[in-house]
């Protein structure tokens, strides 16, 4: 599998701290992206905000839709 067919998900908070991890399908990155931010963010453009506004979720390789079907 090459680099492109990867989901590319990126955590960063209000205190600067950011993390990208790479999947292979879209279920680990859900889970994922929902266990830093939960299942009902708030959606933005091209990103989402947890509730409380300390966690941002950014994708690669899949949609905000698909991480979160229960915030759209």
């Amino acid at each position: 599998m090459n680099d492109q067919t990867r989901i590319k998900v990126r955590y960063s908070s209000v205190d600067r701290h950011s993390e990208t991890r790479e999947f292979d399908t879209i279920e680990p990155a859900r889970e994922y992206a929902q266990y830093w931010i939960g299942r009902h963010p708030e959606m933005g453009r091209g990103y989402a905000i947890s509730g409380d506004g300390i966690g941002k979720i950014e994708v690669i390789g899949a949609s905000l839709a698909t991480l979160f079907p229960e915030a759209v």
